[in-house]
């Protein structure tokens, strides 16, 4: 069990998968991301790995006009959709201001992102896949910008297991922040 740490939501708990295959971004990793970017009006969110939900649930409690959540393995989208059905039933958030689906990553972003999301700028995009799959990361990153997304895109990595931080860092065209906390880190820029 988590909990959201701000905003409308704040201190609603979220159920965790029991499955093996996800893992939640730390207490500390989610603190300081939104305690950069406290306020989150304007803007719609995406969790591509989105596992129980808690990054979209904290967005979407902090304000952001739509979040979308995507996850693919089928026991983690469960609990995902029980923890949408309970924020929802608990806080006024207009049902269509939090979506799920559960699609492989790669083949959202070839059919919802580039149809339902025409316009990027005003979009942050969160890739956080299992570390161990270094090449997912390259991959969802080339096509982003493939699709030339304008928006924001954090993506979290692990020093001893993901894809080292100069490694990601060279992927984008700009960077505005890396975020420490132990060995995990998020870097956060523009890929255009």
């Amino acid at each position: 069990m988590i909990k959201i740490l701000g905003g409308v939501a704040r201190g609603f708990p979220l159920a965790t998968p029991q499955v093996n295959s996800t893992r939640p971004t730390s207490v500390m990793i989610r603190r300081k991301l939104f305690d950069w970017r406290q306020n989150l009006e304007g803007f719609c969110f995406i969790d591509l790995f989105s596992g129980s939900g808690a990054m979209g649930f904290e967005a979407l409690s902090r304000g952001a006009d739509k979040v979308h959540l995507n996850e693919s393995n089928r026991l983690a989208f469960k609990t995902m959709k029980q923890n949408q059905e309970k924020i929802l039933k608990s806080f006024n958030f207009a049902k269509e201001a939090l979506e799920v689906s559960q699609f492989d990553a790669k083949a959202w972003l070839q059919k919802e992102l580039k149809y339902s999301f025409v316009e990027t700028k005003d979009v942050i995009l969160y890739i956080d896949p299992p570390y161990e799959l270094h090449n997912l990361y390259f991959e969802v990153i080339e096509l982003l910008k493939n699709l030339q997304f304008e928006g924001e895109v954090w993506v979290e990595s692990d020093r001893l297991k993901g894809p080292n931080r100069e490694a990601l860092i060279g992927l984008f065209c700009s960077v505005i922040k890396v975020i420490d906390q132990g060995d995990h880190f998020v870097v956060i820029g523009k890929l255009s």
